[in-house]
């Protein structure tokens, strides 16, 4: 089913079915059930509240409080919309690339892996550079694009300047693979 020109309504069956030669994908979400999730749209001014990757067929990396770390993307049909950006001009060997630098960072150990609240804090009184040195949230896992990609320069940023960064970059491959809505 078509939302508009080029965007793709997909179902439960067709994110399942998302190719592993597309992969790894950005996936922007919302949290439709949630107040805290509502907040963080309503500060952004925006239409999404968290980022994650989806790395294998049914397998996102998310930084969920309070670990970065696998998840099954069946854990998000219920309460959650989804955007899924891939980049059409990723040979394999960035694909990899990214996917190794994912591997990585879920390889370490947990107290290097917890989600950071003190960027929480900075995000809502505008104070972005304020983080806890080597721990994230989750949208700053979008810097694994600098892996394949020098025009990436987004700094500590909100899953929304994710989503508009890419908007603003399909010049150079991005694309939006489709939306799950849930029913």
């Amino acid at each position: 089913m078509k939302l508009t020109e080029g965007q793709i309504l997909l179902s439960r069956e067709d994110v399942m079915a998302i190719p592993d030669n597309m992969l790894p994908m950005m996936v922007l979400s919302d949290n439709l059930r949630s107040l805290f999730s509502w907040g963080i749209k309503v500060h952004e001014q925006g239409s999404y509240n968290h980022f994650m990757w989806l790395i294998r067929p049914g397998i996102m990396a998310s930084q969920n409080f309070p670990l970065f770390k696998l998840c099954p993307v069946k854990s998000f049909f219920s309460g959650y919309r989804m955007k899924f950006w891939y980049n059409k001009n990723w040979t394999a060997f960035d694909r990899e690339k990214i996917r190794t630098a994912i591997a990585t960072d879920l390889a370490k150990p947990w107290y290097k892996k917890i989600y950071d609240c003190v960027a929480i804090v900075g995000q809502a009184i505008h104070c972005d550079w304020l983080q806890t040195p080597g721990i994230d949230i989750c949208s700053d896992k979008a810097n694994y694009v600098r892996e394949v990609d020098l025009y990436y320069d987004l700094s500590h940023p909100d899953p929304e300047e994710v989503n508009r960064w890419l908007m603003m970059n399909e010049k150079h491959g991005y694309e939006v693979y489709g939306r799950y809505v849930p029913d």
